[in-house]
């Protein structure tokens, strides 16, 4: 999160996130497009090889002005913050997680949040590209990293003093090795070792605090597939079909996994992913409801509005006039 560079600058920042506007013509070029969310993007090239950065919520509020953190923004990043004093809040998608000692936050690529801008609250943050972690470049590991399971983590967990003291441990070893790095392949290495140590013991967090683990492993994989499939086409594809046939799965076998993952069948979860980014765009951007119904796949505006009267329980501009309200 940083001023953008001239072509002529060399980076010589530790900070490796940097606030776009997308489409943008010009690495200079900031301008707000009022259409689109404001997107967060993990980029430093000293730190590109890595893509790693371990840093304090204090050192962050030193880097980048409030009034920017108070603005929600769509990251293209996983985010880890365990909390270690003060109480606030920070918001995920139109959700208040709590803040306070010991609260552990996850936030995944994609998602919309904003910072709590209390000084009061202080927390250790890791802010992850999706390229460190080799399963998603299908290199090694590969067996070690899918039991991670991360599409299957809460946002928010509360730890015990137990277990929030052995992942403050596995923090400062990261942040440690850190410190030392010096671009060599090596330390890469090394402090991917530590993440991965550290993605471990949370996800054995993770599954201890989740509250029904009745599906069974074989369902959470279907539903982990499902989602990963949904995010990535769900502004074009808005039928159950779709995602059967394209995942070699029946409609029942897909309804089942999600309703053993979160209660609702698979044409629910469809309509409740088309239904957030409709309310993402409603709310952070100045898009009218006509883009926005283009923008999700929708032949006519009429049709979106009647799939988010029926998915939300109000129009989209009555639920753009109550946000703004509040």
């Amino acid at each position: 999160m940083q001023n953008p560079m001239r072509p002529d600058e060399v980076d010589s920042s530790p900070m490796m996130v940097k606030i776009k506007q997308t489409p943008r013509q010009h690495p200079s070029d900031e301008a707000d497009d009022p259409q689109s969310v404001r997107e967060t993007r993990f980029e430093n090239r000293r730190l590109a090889a890595l893509g790693i950065e371990p840093m304090t919520l204090a050192e962050l509020r030193g880097r980048v002005p409030l009034a920017q953190l108070a603005r929600p923004e769509r990251v293209d990043f996983y985010l880890l913050m365990l909390v270690t004093a003060g109480k606030g809040r920070h918001t995920v998608d139109f959700v208040d997680w709590p803040l306070g000692r010991n609260r552990l936050v996850f936030v995944r690529p994609g998602q919309v949040q904003r910072w709590s801008i209390d000084e009061r609250v202080a927390a250790e943050l890791v802010l992850i590209a999706p390229s460190a972690l080799p399963y998603r470049e299908g290199s090694a590991l590969p067996a070690e990293l899918e039991l991670l399971a991360l599409d299957d983590w809460s946002t928010g967990i509360a730890l015990s003093d137990a277990s929030a003291t052995e992942v403050a441990e596995n923090l400062s070893r990261l942040r440690r090795e850190f410190d030392r790095f010096d671009g060599a392949e090596l330390d890469v290495a090394l402090i991917r070792h530590e993440l991965l140590a550290l993605l471990v013991r949370l996800a054995k967090l993770q599954r201890i605090a989740a509250a029904d683990d009745a599906g069974g492993p074989a369902r959470r994989a279907i539903y982990r597939l499902f989602r990963r499939e949904l995010d990535a086409a769900f502004t074009q594809h808005h039928d159950l079909r779709y995602y059967a046939q394209r995942l070699g799965y029946a409609e029942s076998t897909l309804s089942r996994a999600c309703r053993a993952a979160e209660g609702r069948s698979a044409k629910q979860v469809i309509d409740r992913r088309i239904a957030l980014e409709a309310q993402r765009l409603l709310v952070h951007s100045t898009a009218s409801v006509a883009q926005i119904a283009h923008r999700l796949g929708f032949s006519e505006p009429t049709n979106f509005v009647k799939f988010f009267r029926r998915t939300v329980d109000r129009t989209p501009s009555a639920f753009r006039g109550e946000a703004t309200v509040t």
